[in-house]
């Protein structure tokens, strides 16, 4: 986005207001009250509840379908999970690979293709919602607040509680159709959040600078607050990226991942060594899994030099072939320790001579 581009999505998402244009008229959607957002609430209550759509699918009832028809499975959610725990390691490597471009450039490749895959799994998940209840409430939830809050050129209410259900819709259609192809993508967000002129407004006001308290801020000011909070206090780490992280969503996605999962990687440490009594002084650590999934979370305790080692290990193991006995010593992370450790002693003799 330009300058230009910036400045209007930044006043567009703080005034709570857009503007719209329907037959050569301009309209003006407002922010929808707390009062309103209640309203909206009993809408949606009263379509679940009500008889009248009995006979529209539950969410249950369509996964069912889906099932029978084969177009999603539980072996499709797992493969889902693959995905997004692929992407997440992809991001990992490219925040790995800040001064490797040529490595980068594959790995984005990567990165796109399981954002791909993904959104086409998401696609195929939700094939019939759009025939269930749930979906029919919160579209009719969604025109009621827009219609509430739709305001002709002479500042008149077009629609009120009433004259929403009996009126003609077409209006409420046009001004959603407006609405969503006007849509703020994400990565637009994340760049309000991170450069100017939000920055600065953000910076001297928090989230006094959206002027209501925060429950009756609008989905666009949420979202912009959250990813501002993000940026703010990935600032304000001991570990802060450099800036040209910050700069791309998928390499800052990949210092997020990064330090989540060695968050994590602690606190699951801190469980297993107090539940198995081990004192924070010592070494390898070997610990009994009763099954597969106990083995995993235990492996996952290592961290990422210590899996490179369990790595080089059986990999080693497995060269040398079955019936053949591999010695500690032999093991290719102890032969660096054991060459380290002689250098040191050679160091120490040269010191003690001099």
């Amino acid at each position: 986005m330009d300058e230009g581009e910036r400045n209007l999505r930044v006043y567009q998402i703080t005034s709570g207001i857009r503007f719209i244009y329907m037959g050569g008229e301009r309209y003006k959607i407002t922010s929808p009250s707390r009062e309103l957002m209640l309203l909206a609430e009993y809408v949606y209550a009263d379509i679940i509840n009500s008889l009248r759509f009995e006979g529209m699918m539950t969410d249950e009832e369509a996964g069912t379908v889906l099932l029978r028809m084969q177009i999603w499975t539980p072996h499709d959610d797992d493969n889902l999970e693959k995905l997004e725990k692929h992407l997440e390691d992809k991001k990992v490597d490219l925040y790995e690979s800040m001064f490797h471009s040529e490595k980068q450039e594959t790995i984005r490749r990567q990165i796109k293709h399981a954002k791909s895959a993904i959104n086409k799994s998401i696609a195929k998940k939700h094939f019939l919602d759009h025939n269930t209840l749930r979906h029919h409430a919160l579209l009719t939830k969604k025109k009621f607040l827009v219609a509430m809050c739709l305001i002709d050129s002479d500042g008149n209410h077009v629609y009120n509680e009433n004259t929403f259900w009996n009126s003609d819709s077409t209006v409420i259609e046009q001004a959603i159709s407006a609405l969503e192809k006007d849509i703020i993508s994400m990565e637009e967000y994340r760049e309000l959040a991170r450069t100017e002129p939000w920055r600065s407004i953000w910076g001297t006001g928090k989230e006094k600078c959206l002027g209501t308290p925060s429950c009756e801020w609008t989905d666009e000011q949420k979202i912009l607050a959250t990813f501002s909070k993000m940026y703010e206090n990935a600032q304000q780490s001991l570990d802060c990226p450099p800036d040209e992280v910050f700069e791309d969503d998928d390499m800052f996605d990949g210092w997020m991942i990064s330090q989540r999962r060695e968050r994590e990687r602690e606190q699951k440490k801190k469980q297993v060594d107090a539940f198995a009594h081990i004192s924070p002084q010592a070494g390898e650590v070997f610990i009994t899994a009763e099954n597969p999934e106990d083995a995993k979370k235990i492996y996952e305790i290592n961290s990422p030099d210590a899996r490179r080692r369990i790595a080089q290990r059986q990999s080693f193991i497995e060269k040398a072939g079955k019936g053949n006995r591999v010695e500690e010593a032999q093991l290719p992370d102890i032969q660096v320790d054991l060459q380290l450790e002689s250098m040191q002693m050679a160091k120490e003799k040269l010191r003690g001579r001099g």
